[in-house]
């Protein structure tokens, strides 16, 4: 999508993966003047501008790169349904898996609620979600400009970019590492780590995991009732179903 220049869909399959934890118990789908709210953040400059045609684009663009299922009309709304991030299957929200099939990276609430959203052009949103994956084991990881284009389809100028991006909003770290490369000119080559930082570091996103983990074992093993008073003479109990936290 971001060679495609596809920003609006990119950040729409974004919030629909954000909302899908409580949208899919929805009982109708969201009108579109609610994604377009959403969507919205007048009080940031240069942000994207949003219209019922650039939202019904955007949801074109993610049934076309299989991102979501057909979609279905449900009276005057239309019910939107994600399918995976690599669209090869229906979409299943992580549920604390570690291995390689089924890692994932998570992004924090602020990047919505700060407009982080909409703060980030679409080389700083790509940039952003690269270094989130790659640090997803740890909490730094070198990324080759001149490796991007092969390994994630952008060229090394937009990685360039949305680096400086991240560094203007103070995103991102960069640790220099030399190392020996006897066949260089120099003898010598330099790494960089990247890091993000904040609430959108490591440690601050495997936290965000664990929580969310605690929270699914709480769902799924809620607390039993207690048992019904065996006479008459026993004291009432409060018998409401314990609500997770």
């Amino acid at each position: 999508m971001v060679s495609g220049r596809k920003h609006r869909a990119l950040l729409l399959y974004l919030l629909l993966l954000w909302s899908w934890r409580w949208l899919k118990d929805s009982r109708e789908p969201l009108a579109s003047d609610v994604w377009l709210r959403a969507l919205t953040a007048e009080d940031v400059t240069g942000s994207l501008t949003w219209s019922q045609s650039a939202l019904s684009r955007a949801w074109r663009d993610l049934e076309h790169f299989g991102l979501i299922e057909d979609r279905v009309r449900d009276g005057r709304l239309l019910k939107v349904v994600p399918r995976r991030e690599d669209s090869l299957a229906a979409y299943r929200a992580p549920a604390g898996e570690r291995d390689r099939h089924n890692k994932y990276f998570t992004l924090p609430n602020t990047f919505w609620i700060d407009k982080y959203f909409a703060k980030l052009k679409l080389p700083g949103l790509a940039m952003l979600l690269i270094i989130a994956k790659e640090t997803s084991g740890g909490p730094e990881r070198p990324i080759p400009f001149n490796r991007v284009a092969e390994w994630y389809g952008i060229s090394s100028r937009t990685a360039q970019n949305g680096v400086a991006e991240l560094e203007a909003l103070g995103l991102v770290h960069k640790r220099y590492e030399v190392k020996d490369a006897p066949l260089s000119k120099t003898g010598s080559t330099t790494w960089i780590h990247y890091s993000l930082t904040g609430p959108f570091s490591y440690e601050a996103r495997m936290l965000a995991q664990q929580a969310a983990q605690i929270a699914r074992t709480k769902n799924s093993n809620p607390v039993p009732n207690p048992p019904p008073a065996s006479s008459a003479n026993t004291p009432a109990v409060d018998a409401k179903p314990a609500v997770a936290g």
